[in-house]
């Protein structure tokens, strides 16, 4: 996904790196009805009836890994930085950053990846299953659901089909990618929950992820996809460890974008280049309250209004200064980053309901969201947390190929939050078991 980060969690499935074959995991209902069987007294023939089953799963998921690889790409973004010298003579230094990736073929010459590999990138280097190395152009990318499409019109790619019905909970997927070694990566699992906000949604895999799989590929038992490989959630990553990606291990806990969310902005991206983003017209600023439990510890509450444009969205609703905007379209606010995302993914003209407090008294009111004009919205140039975040706030449009490393930092740290909060409602609902 965006940044790599440990979740201790058992794996379900896990990938032998030598083979490439799914070691366990999918097959562990089957081992332990084969256990069971043996427990009672079972016969031969039910031995190896049981025995049979297993091989068929394994050859099954080898069937599907064999036809779909060919779908699969290597996704390798470069950014080249030139920085003066200021030693009088020298000539200027110049730096390349690379990012990689894994990306699926949805057409004869496109791809989609994660907008998180590709964006700030000066140049796109895709790499095939049989080692072709082409150049590919982004065509365009959603950095709120952290979705690009590459076009690479050199290519004559096999396309992988989007799936014909939205994944349920338990439904078995395999995921497919790219290590950082460019090596592949297959994981077997299934679907464990769906975590949903206003106008997004991701589902949570117990496929393990492997550090390059941001953009890979999650298809069902028919070889459709399902959804687009985010990476692993978990604790953030420890300073200095970036340079170890490609010899840590997977956690087993992975996160993917589904299909229902990828269709319309793959039509938008391919039609024309973009996604129209939401705009609302006011910048926040982060409410807190200490914990009376845990001293030291600040409780996030809200957006507070710190200033609103005139004639937007947020004007007409009725907020002013000082508000304290608590929810929106239903769902709980608690960072600033929050009501900003879930206004830039929502279609312009979709009417929201929006709760804020002011002077202690509760206050609601509906409104149109308005269309932003920018492609990348300008909150996530935001380093500073105490920084007031514009939940589309006018300004200059935005374009992709000068976007700066903070906009990557500010998705990889929307993520964060994000696990964060995955993290207490896992705890509510063990506490309500």
């Amino acid at each position: 996904m965006f940044p790599f980060i440990h979740m201790r969690h058992r794996a379900e499935a896990r990938t032998d790196r030598s083979t490439d074959r799914p070691r366990f995991g999918v097959f562990g209902i089957l081992l332990l009805a084969l256990v069971t069987v043996l427990g009672a007294g079972g016969s031969t023939a039910r031995l190896a009836h049981a025995q049979g089953a297993v091989t068929a799963v394994e050859v099954d998921v080898d069937a599907l890994v064999q036809r779909a690889r060919p779908s699969m790409l290597t996704v390798v973004a470069r950014r080249t930085i030139v920085t003066r010298s200021h030693t009088a003579g020298l000539p200027p230094a110049r730096r390349t950053h690379s990012r990689m990736g894994s990306g699926v073929a949805v057409g004869t010459d496109e791809i989609l990846t994660t907008a998180s590999v590709v964006l700030a990138s000066n140049r796109i280097i895709v790499v095939t299953d049989n080692g072709l190395q082409v150049e590919a152009q982004l065509v365009g990318m959603d950095p709120i659901r952290n979705i690009a499409l590459l076009r690479a019109p050199r290519l004559q790619l096999s396309p992988v089909k989007f799936a014909s019905r939205a994944p349920q909970l338990g439904d078995w997927v395999v995921t497919l990618g790219s290590s950082y070694r460019a090596q592949p990566t297959q994981s077997v699992g299934h679907v464990s929950s769906r975590y949903r906000e206003p106008r997004t949604s991701l589902l949570q895999l117990t496929n393990e992820v492997f550090p390059g799989n941001s953009g890979g590929a999650a298809l069902n038992t028919r070889g459709e996809l399902i959804g687009l490989v985010q990476g692993e959630l978990g604790a953030p990553e420890a300073p200095g460890r970036r340079g170890a990606d490609s010899e840590r291990r997977p956690s087993g806990m992975s996160f993917v974008i589904p299909s229902e969310d990828i269709v319309p902005v793959h039509r938008s991206l391919k039609a024309e280049g973009r996604v129209h983003l939401g705009y609302f017209g006011v910048s926040t600023r982060g409410a807190f309250v200490e914990s009376e439990s845990e001293p030291g510890v600040r409780i996030p509450i809200g957006a507070i209004v710190e200033a609103t444009q005139p004639g937007g969205p947020a004007e007409k609703v009725g907020l002013r200064k000082g508000d304290l905007i608590v929810a929106y379209d239903g769902e709980r606010v608690e960072y600033p980053e929050q009501l900003a995302r879930w206004v830039a993914a929502t279609p312009p003209g979709t009417v929201v309901t929006l709760v804020w407090a002011r002077n202690d008294m509760q206050r609601t009111g509906r409104v149109a969201i308005g269309e932003s004009h920018e492609t990348i919205p300008s909150w996530m140039r935001l380093e500073s947390d105490d920084a007031p975040v514009a939940a589309g706030a006018a300004g200059a449009p935005s374009g992709m190929s000068g976007a700066a490393p903070a906009r990557i930092r500010g998705i990889e740290d929307e993520i964060r939050r994000l696990n964060r909060e995955l993290g207490r409602l896992r705890e509510q609902q063990d506490s309500v078991r």
